[in-house]
């Protein structure tokens, strides 16, 4: 829960990806908390909610602030629980904020995929492979070695089977119909390298549909924004 305190900022609800832990925000968190009072969300350990679920979660957790005053920011999966959290309450929100995510995740064979060999990541061996594969794409992307590293240990703790329930969650998940609904001034951050969603692409189709919504494109990045080096969150909200 927000700690309540005599802080008058406002409230950023920061909701992860498939990985889950809110501590992939790390990079963004110095800059983002001279402005707002910090909520940097974690999915329960194991958890088996779907989609509605996990959106009532931060609904009990976000109770107490008053209204129009959350910044909510989703990235990836996040922004799928983010567009839900707006439409559920839409009182609440101050502005909404969605990285590199989707309303509905059109490459449905990679997902299907992707849920298919999760099991294997039980054996070192697999998750030695994926370790290796994430390192790579990250170098690539210009994410230094010790940040690489702080993602990849922040990643290890993330439930297995989780992880795989998410990612049925994404195979439900469209929030296409609902678009027009978001009442929230919106940001679209995309990034024209990522590899795992094709974030121009969807952002511009939400910000067609979403009254008050901008996209802003990052030519350079790939799917971890978040940590590239010379991008601050703050910089944009």
């Amino acid at each position: 829960m927000p700690e309540q305190t005599m802080d008058p900022k406002p409230l950023a609800l920061l909701i992860p990806g498939l990985d889950g832990t809110g501590l992939l925000f790390f990079r963004q968190l110095e800059t983002l908390g001279r402005k707002y009072r910090l909520f940097p969300w974690s999915y329960a350990p194991g958890g088996d909610a779907d989609l509605d679920g996990l959106i009532r979660d931060l609904g009990r957790v976000t109770e107490a602030e008053e209204a129009a005053t959350i910044l909510v920011v989703g990235e990836s999966f996040g922004g799928l629980v983010a567009l839900g959290y707006a439409l559920e309450y839409p009182e609440r929100v101050a502005r909404l904020v969605l990285i590199n995510t989707f309303p509905f995740y059109r490459r449905r064979f990679r997902i299907r995929l992707a849920h298919a060999l999760t099991p294997l990541l039980r054996f070192k061996a697999g998750r030695q492979i994926k370790e290796s594969v994430i390192d790579r794409v990250l170098r690539k992307e210009g994410i230094p070695a010790e940040e690489r590293e702080r993602y990849q240990a922040a990643v290890r703790q993330v439930h297995l089977e989780a992880y795989r329930h998410r990612l049925q969650l994404i195979l439900k998940a469209d929030y296409r119909p609902r678009l027009g609904e978001i009442s929230a001034p919106t940001i679209l951050l995309a990034s024209r390298r990522d590899k795992l969603v094709p974030s121009i692409h969807e952002a511009h189709y939400m910000a067609a549909r979403i009254p008050n919504a901008h996209v802003h494109e990052f030519p350079e990045a790939g799917h971890a924004l978040l940590l590239t080096p010379g991008f601050l969150l703050a910089d944009f909200v």
